[in-house]
């Protein structure tokens, strides 16, 4: 077999898997493994068929994360608006340290990273700007993991650990991968397509 047709199989394989065996049921261990897997840990350039597919991983991951968060209901919701409605650092702290607001930041940033990662799967492939753009924006999804698993535990929804219910262990490739070889492949191809 060639090396080209290897690689093409390789792609069949790894978007099929994605899209077959990541089932709305997977857990966020499986989910978080998929994600880190479709990064290929930085080793190859990213194509069209492979930024794809970590799209798919990363929309699949971020849908079953942003399913498991509790909302607060609207009386809660207007409570906390009231509450930081002020510059008293003091009422702020206290506000900051509670489950409902670890439960409005957990919900803020799950809805926005599932609409970023949504809007991945439709940009990639339109153009190098286009799609560089968009994967820079999903970045704010990676920006502070020890904010995330602070939240998820003064929400009860996690011991705090990043292995633990609600799975990041592929926070730091993610970053490392957008801004290295995803970034490096969309600029190639923006260069070539002159």
């Amino acid at each position: 077999m060639s090396p080209s047709r290897g690689l093409e199989m390789r792609i069949l394989i790894v978007v099929l898997a994605f899209c077959f065996a990541v089932p709305a049921a997977a857990s966020t261990l499986e989910l978080d493994k998929a994600v880190m897997s479709a990064t290929h840990f930085g080793m190859t350039p990213m194509d069209v068929a492979d930024r794809r597919a970590l799209a798919q991983a990363g929309l699949a991951y971020w849908e079953s994360f942003d399913s498991r968060i509790p909302r607060n209901s609207p009386t809660v919701m207007d409570w906390l608006k009231k509450e930081m409605n002020t510059t008293d650092s003091v009422r702020i702290h206290r506000i900051t340290a509670t489950s409902e607001y670890a439960l409005w930041e957990l919900s803020e940033t799950s809805t926005l990273c599932v609409d970023l990662f949504r809007s991945a799967n439709e940009l990639v492939g339109l153009g190098a700007f286009n799609e560089l753009y968009i994967w820079t924006k999903t970045l704010g999804c990676y920006v502070s993991r020890s904010d995330l698993l602070l939240h998820l535990k003064r929400a009860g929804l996690s011991d705090g650990k990043e292995d633990g219910l609600f799975s990041l262990q592929h926070f730091g490739i993610y970053h490392k991968e957008i801004t290295g070889i995803v970034a490096n492949t969309l600029l190639d191809e923006a260069r070539g397509s002159k």
